[in-house]
């Protein structure tokens, strides 16, 4: 842990000495260029430490410190942008009720999600199978690479950047633990690059904050923040990158340049970002645009260093998350799942049953603050209305989706699109899950109504044109997606950054003090009952509804990590009672892409347990066990005698056998 704060505060002051040349005087760009340069300094040095197997906890000490003494020569005399100044004006906004309150949902929800990373195991599917897999075998091998024997693309194929920095935390800490600080910090990240967004769009600062803080509470948001996935990544450099694009300086320039290619370099969604960032440079630039979209497009040509690199390894086409299926063909098509997936964005994550009722009590509690505050009978009336109505439109949202789900799904019957007509059809609108869930009630919302005022001061010319390109920057993801990648019932999260540029306008909502207090209470309520009914991981807390959810603090890990994959909670479980800490143990290789996730496939990352201490090898036979030198294996099938050629079955269930080496089987 110790080495990992140091490590983290040398890559943190580095960074903010180099954003402080770059910030132009904005302690909000500054903050927002250090994020950037820290996260660009992690991957650098981790790959320049890769070809001589020097990814270690020393070796990186050492290059971060040299790092940090030549930015301090670099940077003198070290100005920083003022920081108390805007420090003391943030702490008045908080003062300003529903900011406040906000604020306070806000550190709740670090706070429970900081909890639940560290002293509860990840158990996201894509996390154990690849995410955090590739990084704790990268620091196993140290070094970035591939990784023998692994048949699942995603290992090897997909964009390094987010896993390179959970490595980080691995190689410093020595523990798998704080890997999900990653997400984490990407999300506060998020937050001030919406604020410096709204801010450079003309809003308030109260407005400006309160958006950054909401993007936070939004369920797919808060529920990441305590995993191993990516997704918060690739949207606080969308956030990033757009915010740098509104201004045209040269070190923003410079800047908007680092933040693509370490986009492009962490996810391949990251890519889909590229069109809606494109429309931004070119609604800012219209006169001038060939400049930043010339850095744009030779800095995305650097951030997919990795595609070219896999493309020379496997001497092909790296993997891609369209893998499983073929691409998206017609119109039909296309109008038909981005019809679905902004149907699934109308949900209520965590609302189950009776806990609906909260929603109620908060406008009644609501109605009850407007009557007490000043002003004429008329304008208390209007002030409840507005606020109780927003408050209480979450609970008709999810019955018009139904409507306008079965109305689409008939539409699509008649036209003889059956496939389309069925997608998802049972799809749970309460369903609180890091990879399941949408934006909740606010992300619809919140941005139909900003769109609405954005387009009405557009049009009136009280906005620049890119105000409307950011408005709408979930509806152009949402077309992106459904043209680029087939449907999937977690599809949701790959729209986070075009929301993140969204929330950015919702401070023209914002304006409206009921409309403010409205949001913050469904903040409240949506970020609050997300968390009570999470899915992956339930607290186990019983509100108005009655449940059989156990909580995730009293379940032991193998339980936890097989919540999705019951079958291989035996396995989770023999492992952790009888294979040594410290043991060298094979397991049967995942194979991906396959159609749906077959029975009989292993998450690699829980066979390294919590502290990383045991060396995970992939092998397909005990042949392949005994030339790694493994002293324990997991294996699919294999033989039915007790013992065979020097390995002793100690275990067998279902289609999965446990061996450990043995001198004879006497």
């Amino acid at each position: 842990m110790l080495m990992l704060a140091v490590s983290t505060a040398l890559v943190g002051g580095t960074a903010l000495l180099l954003s402080s040349r770059l910030a132009d005087g904005s302690v909000i760009q500054w903050l927002v260029g250090a994020y950037v340069i820290g996260f660009a300094e992690i991957v650098i040095v981790s790959l320049l430490l890769s070809p001589p197997s020097a990814l270690s906890r020393w070796p990186m000490f050492g290059a971060l410190l040299a790092l940090f003494g030549g930015a301090l020569l670099f940077c003198r005399p070290v100005r920083f942008p003022p920081f108390r100044a805007a420090a003391g004006s943030v702490r008045r906004v908080l003062r300003d009720p529903p900011v406040g309150i906000v604020a306070l949902v806000v550190l709740g929800a670090v706070g429970y999600s900081i909890a639940l990373g560290l002293f509860t195991p990840p158990n996201d599917q894509d996390a154990l199978a690849y995410h955090l897999a590739r990084a704790a075998f990268w620091t196993q091998q140290e070094r970035i690479g591939y990784i023998p024997g692994a048949q699942d693309v995603r290992l090897d194929s997909f964009a390094p950047n987010g896993e390179i920095a959970m490595a980080f935390t691995m190689v410093t800490s020595g523990t798998g633990r704080y890997a999900s600080l990653v997400e984490l910090t990407a999300g506060l990240a998020t937050a001030v690059a919406v604020c410096g967004i709204a801010r450079r769009l003309g809003l308030g600062l109260r407005e400006s904050v309160l958006s950054g803080l909401l993007f936070v509470t939004l369920p797919v948001v808060a529920l990441q923040l305590s995993t191993g996935l990516n997704d918060v990544i690739v949207a606080s450099l969308v956030a990033a990158t757009a915010f740098f694009l509104l201004r045209g300086t040269t070190a923003n320039l410079v800047l908007t340049g680092l933040s693509t290619a370490l986009l492009v370099g962490t996810k391949l969604t990251g890519i889909l970002a590229l069109p809606g960032l494109a429309l931004v440079a070119f609604s800012v630039r219209r006169h001038r645009p060939l400049a930043v979209l010339g850095v744009g497009a030779v800095a995305a040509g650097v951030g997919a260093y990795w595609y070219a690199f896999a493309h020379i390894e496997a001497g092909g086409a790296p993997g891609s998350i369209s893998n499983e299926r073929g691409g998206q063909a017609g119109v039909v098509t296309v109008l038909g799942l981005s019809i679905r997936l902004a149907l699934d964005a109308v949900e209520l994550p965590g609302a189950v049953g009776l806990d609906r009722l909260f929603y109620v009590a908060a406008a009644v509690v609501l109605a009850a603050i407007a009557f007490r505050s000043s002003g004429s009978l008329r304008e208390r009336a209007t002030w409840a209305a507005i606020a109780c109505g927003l408050t209480l439109a979450p609970l008709v949202l999810v019955p018009a989706g139904s409507l306008a789900l079965r109305a689409s799904r008939k539409a699509f019957f008649e036209l003889g699109r059956s496939d389309v007509g069925n997608l998802d059809a049972d799809r749970s609108a309460t369903k609180a899950s890091p990879i399941f869930s949408w934006y909740g009630p606010l992300g619809v919302l919140l941005t139909l109504l900003a769109c609405v005022l954005v387009v009405r001061a557009v049009r009136q010319r009280q906005l620049p044109g890119v105000a409307l390109v950011l408005a709408a920057a979930p509806f152009l993801w949402i077309v992106l997606l459904a043209i680029a990648v087939p449907y999937w019932e977690w599809n949701g999260r790959y729209t986070m950054g075009g929301f993140a540029l969204a929330t950015a306008t919702w401070g023209f909502a914002l304006r409206v003090q009921p409309v403010a207090w409205a949001a913050a209470a469904v903040a409240a309520l949506a970020v609050t009952l997300a968390f009570v009914h999470l899915h992956d991981r339930p607290s186990g807390l019983r509100l108005i509804e009655p449940t059989a959810e156990r909580s995730v603090w009293r379940e032991p890990d193998w339980t936890v990590q097989a919540t999705d994959h019951p079958d291989l909670r035996a396995v989770l479980r023999f492992v952790d009672r009888n294979v040594p800490r410290d043991a060298r143990i094979a397991i049967q290789p995942s194979v991906w892409p396959v159609r749906g996730y077959a029975k009989g496939e292993l998450l690699a990352y829980p066979f390294f347990g919590r502290d990383l201490s045991r060396t995970v090898l992939l092998a397909e036979s005990l042949r392949h066990a005994a030339a790694a030198k493994a002293d324990w294996a997991i294996l699919r099938g294999q033989s039915s005698a007790p013992c065979v050629r020097g390995w002793k079955r100690v275990f067998r269930y279902d289609v999965w056998s446990g061996f450990r080496r043995v001198a004879s089987c006497g």
